[in-house]
């Protein structure tokens, strides 16, 4: 029976190759993108700020979200902004709109439209009373919400 043994060529492409692939796992030098929330680069003074007596607040890195039920009785100044941490200078006009409502508690109620904009930042007032769902439908960028009673 006859053995075969690699000659010294073969061994050096062998070993060649198996550096060479276990070197394409990682990827050095690479840092993830600046994380969402206060600290975040660029992040709006709306989502620093604390929560008053009576406010509810809502943020979300990325959409869909829906989240609640939350209690609304009265007048309420409704505001929103999205930011991008990995660009905090970013105009929002030429994105796709930023789209948010509220929905009733029963699924058959209609939806009270809050915002379809493309747009950093914008407000409503609206008079509330009942238990909302706050959703977010579309928005590609991290965004807040912010429910202020006024009057």
């Amino acid at each position: 029976m006859r053995t075969l043994r690699p000659g010294p060529v073969v061994t050096l492409i062998v070993l060649t190759a198996a550096v060479l692939v276990a070197g394409c796992g990682g990827q050095r030098g690479v840092t993830a993108p600046p994380a969402a929330g206060p600290q975040a680069p660029g992040a709006p003074a709306l989502i620093k700020e604390k929560v008053g007596k009576g406010e509810v607040m809502v943020d979300a890195e990325y959409s869909p979200q829906r989240e609640g039920p939350f209690h609304l009785k009265g007048r309420y100044l409704v505001r929103f902004a999205q930011y991008a941490p990995e660009a905090p200078r970013m105009d929002f006009g030429d994105q796709t709109p930023f789209v948010a409502y509220l929905a009733g508690t029963n699924p058959r109620a209609k939806k009270v439209p809050l915002f379809h904009r493309a747009a950093a930042h914008g407000q409503t007032t609206l008079s509330l009373n009942g238990r909302y769902f706050v959703e977010v439908a579309f928005g590609d960028f991290p965004y807040v919400i912010r429910f202020t009673p006024v009057g």
